[in-house]
Protein backbone atom coordinates (compact mmCIF):
# COMPACT_ATOMS: atom_id res chain seq x y z
CA UNK A 1 0.00 0.00 0.00
CA UNK A 2 2.86 2.41 0.77
CA UNK A 3 4.31 1.83 -2.70
CA UNK A 4 1.04 2.81 -4.33
CA UNK A 5 1.12 6.41 -2.95
CA UNK A 6 4.02 7.74 -5.07
CA UNK A 7 2.64 6.06 -8.19
CA UNK A 8 -0.77 7.65 -7.69
CA UNK A 9 0.87 11.02 -7.09
CA UNK A 10 2.79 10.77 -10.36
CA UNK A 11 -0.37 9.76 -12.23
CA UNK A 12 -2.22 12.75 -10.82
CA UNK A 13 0.58 15.14 -11.75
CA UNK A 14 0.76 13.91 -15.32
CA UNK A 15 -3.00 13.74 -15.76
CA UNK A 16 -3.33 17.40 -14.78
CA UNK A 17 -1.17 18.70 -17.61
CA UNK A 18 -2.77 19.36 -21.00
CA UNK A 19 -2.28 16.41 -23.35
CA UNK A 20 -3.38 17.96 -26.64
CA UNK A 21 -3.24 21.29 -28.39
CA UNK A 22 -6.98 21.69 -27.80
CA UNK A 23 -6.41 21.19 -24.07
CA UNK A 24 -3.63 23.79 -24.13
CA UNK A 25 -5.87 26.28 -25.91
CA UNK A 26 -8.62 25.73 -23.37
CA UNK A 27 -6.17 26.22 -20.49
CA UNK A 28 -4.67 29.28 -22.24
CA UNK A 29 -8.12 30.81 -22.58
CA UNK A 30 -8.87 30.14 -18.92
CA UNK A 31 -5.58 31.65 -17.70
CA UNK A 32 -6.00 34.64 -20.01
CA UNK A 33 -9.45 35.35 -18.57
CA UNK A 34 -8.02 35.20 -15.03
CA UNK A 35 -5.28 37.64 -16.00
CA UNK A 36 -7.80 40.00 -17.60
CA UNK A 37 -9.88 39.98 -14.40
CA UNK A 38 -6.79 40.83 -12.34
CA UNK A 39 -5.84 43.66 -14.71
CA UNK A 40 -9.37 45.08 -14.70
CA UNK A 41 -9.23 45.47 -10.93
CA UNK A 42 -6.23 47.81 -11.26
CA UNK A 43 -7.13 51.51 -11.23
CA UNK A 44 -3.95 53.20 -10.03
CA UNK A 45 -0.19 52.84 -10.00
CA UNK A 46 -0.42 51.74 -6.36
CA UNK A 47 -2.90 49.00 -7.30
CA UNK A 48 -0.54 47.89 -10.05
CA UNK A 49 2.47 47.85 -7.71
CA UNK A 50 0.63 45.67 -5.21
CA UNK A 51 -0.54 43.33 -8.00
CA UNK A 52 2.93 42.71 -9.49
CA UNK A 53 3.52 39.41 -7.58
CA UNK A 54 0.16 38.01 -8.77
CA UNK A 55 0.82 39.21 -12.31
CA UNK A 56 4.24 37.54 -12.33
CA UNK A 57 2.64 34.23 -11.39
CA UNK A 58 0.00 34.56 -14.08
CA UNK A 59 2.50 35.52 -16.77
CA UNK A 60 4.62 32.52 -15.74
CA UNK A 61 1.61 30.22 -16.09
CA UNK A 62 1.06 31.54 -19.61
CA UNK A 63 4.75 31.03 -20.38
CA UNK A 64 4.49 27.42 -19.18
CA UNK A 65 1.58 26.85 -21.55
CA UNK A 66 3.51 28.38 -24.44
CA UNK A 67 6.48 26.15 -23.69
CA UNK A 68 4.21 23.11 -23.71
CA UNK A 69 2.64 24.23 -26.99
CA UNK A 70 6.05 24.19 -28.67
CA UNK A 71 5.90 20.39 -28.72
CA UNK A 72 2.93 20.52 -31.10
CA UNK A 73 3.01 21.46 -34.80
CA UNK A 74 2.38 25.15 -35.36
CA UNK A 75 -1.16 26.03 -36.38
CA UNK A 76 -2.57 29.37 -37.35
CA UNK A 77 -5.60 30.44 -35.35
CA UNK A 78 -7.72 33.51 -34.86
CA UNK A 79 -7.29 35.66 -31.75
CA UNK A 80 -9.83 34.84 -29.06
CA UNK A 81 -12.07 37.30 -27.28
CA UNK A 82 -10.03 36.84 -24.08
CA UNK A 83 -6.81 37.63 -25.97
CA UNK A 84 -8.35 40.81 -27.35
CA UNK A 85 -9.51 41.80 -23.86
CA UNK A 86 -6.00 41.15 -22.55
CA UNK A 87 -4.53 43.40 -25.23
CA UNK A 88 -7.00 46.18 -24.33
CA UNK A 89 -6.28 45.92 -20.59
CA UNK A 90 -2.51 45.94 -21.09
CA UNK A 91 -2.83 48.96 -23.38
CA UNK A 92 -4.91 50.75 -20.72
CA UNK A 93 -2.29 50.06 -18.05
CA UNK A 94 0.57 51.08 -20.35
CA UNK A 95 -1.05 54.53 -20.55
CA UNK A 96 -0.92 54.87 -16.77
CA UNK A 97 2.15 56.81 -15.52
CA UNK A 98 4.72 54.16 -14.56
CA UNK A 99 2.42 51.39 -15.76
CA UNK A 100 4.55 50.28 -18.66
CA UNK A 101 7.61 49.73 -16.48
CA UNK A 102 5.66 47.78 -13.86
CA UNK A 103 3.97 45.55 -16.45
CA UNK A 104 7.25 44.89 -18.22
CA UNK A 105 8.98 44.05 -14.93
CA UNK A 106 6.23 41.55 -14.11
CA UNK A 107 6.71 39.93 -17.54
CA UNK A 108 10.53 39.84 -17.49
CA UNK A 109 10.98 36.38 -15.96
CA UNK A 110 8.41 34.83 -18.30
CA UNK A 111 10.06 36.37 -21.34
CA UNK A 112 13.48 35.07 -20.26
CA UNK A 113 12.06 31.57 -19.92
CA UNK A 114 10.56 31.72 -23.41
CA UNK A 115 13.86 32.72 -25.01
Amino acid sequence: MKKLGPILLLLLLFSCSPSSLADLRYEWESQTKKLVEELRSIDSKEDLQSSVPKLKKQFNKLADLLLQARSFPAEECEPTYASEELFAELARLYEMPGGRELIESSQAESIRRLR
